[in-house]
């Protein structure tokens, strides 16, 4: 099973929902859950027909904030249990035997003194069935003081909270591999602040299961939050991957410059080699992205116009 999570501070922005596209199409997961789309049905169903899933249960946004979204594809056995603003929740059927589990889309309140709701919602949700469970999204809050970089110190009281109902449901965290956090402020220097909010919890009956779960943090420029994939099987890349080439013709659009300006540096440690190749990885895709937009492909291009004049000679 293979799953997406991702907080996209708004999928109404072409580059937001490229960026989807491109994650689907690398990864190839079954389930999608997003948070803050920032829009109505009408568009998250156009989303859905994109990147190619057949099913979908959207809550929209209220005005240009909040917006929930669970898509799966056509193969996929799930009945929806409920849902809010906040979270969706549903029963995923297996397709060999009867096994039955649970799997939870979840978003924490963004605000600190409405956060209590959300843990209220979380410790519901948990009293009204006892099966394998999977909980994964953006829930707004750190359970350590070492998931937090930079600003002010965390209050203990606010991580308290959310361990006590991370507790009462059971939930162990899942891990990641990847960059240390999820979610940065995009300043530089001392005013940086990074945090891992976005994560996987699940209790000991699902993770008996499903040995060898892992969870990645993808990072895209797109939003300051990275997205999770998660997996029960080796990742599945495009094998079909071509080599990058900077085009000299990029350099005289000044969106060109925005491009890397945007991508460039987002969450990801500058001073390790690991890092820097993480970045330039992301602006390679950005901009490869970006010009097949607006100038096509352009070798494609290129070999037509010689064939046009190899035909006239």
């Amino acid at each position: 099973m293979r799953a997406i999570s991702w907080n996209c501070r708004g999928i109404g922005n072409p580059r937001s929902a490229r960026a989807l596209y491109d994650m689907v199409r690398r990864w190839k997961p079954k389930i999608v859950f997003l948070m803050e789309t920032k829009s109505k049905v009408k568009r998250m169903d156009k989303i859905k027909n994109r990147i190619g899933f057949a099913n979908g249960l959207i809550v929209p946004s209220r005005g240009h904030s909040g917006g929930v979204a669970l898509l799966w594809t056509r193969e996929v056995n799930l009945d929806i249990n409920s849902y809010s603003g906040s979270h969706i929740d549903a029963i995923f059927k297996e397709s060999e035997g009867n096994f039955q589990w649970r799997i939870t889309g979840f978003y924490g309140h963004s605000e600190t003194h409405r956060r209590y709701e959300s843990w209220r919602l979380l410790a519901f949700l948990h009293s009204q069935f006892q099966l394998p469970w999977l909980c994964l999204g953006d829930f707004n809050e750190i359970l350590l003081v070492n998931e937090k970089v930079g600003g002010i110190t965390r209050p203990q009281q606010q991580m308290e909270s959310f361990r006590n109902v991370v507790n009462f449901c059971s939930f162990l965290d899942l891990g990641y591999v990847g960059t240390d956090f999820t979610w940065c402020n995009m300043q530089e220097g001392e005013n940086r602040i990074q945090f891992r909010i976005d994560r996987a919890l699940a209790n000991t009956e699902w993770i008996g299961n499903f040995e060898g779960a892992r969870v990645y943090h993808l990072v895209d420029s797109t939003s300051d939050h990275c997205a999770l994939f998660f997996t029960n099987s080796p990742p599945q890349h495009v094998s079909n991957a071509k080599r990058f080439h900077f085009e000299a013709l990029w350099s005289k659009n000044e969106e060109c410059r925005n491009i890397i300006e945007s991508s460039w540096g987002m969450g990801v440690d500058l001073s390790t080699p690991e890092g820097f190749m993480v970045n330039l990885k992301r602006c390679a895709s950005e901009l490869s992205n970006w010009s097949s937009s607006v100038y096509g492909h352009i070798p494609k291009k290129i070999q037509s116009k010689r064939n046009a004049l190899s035909a006239l000679t």
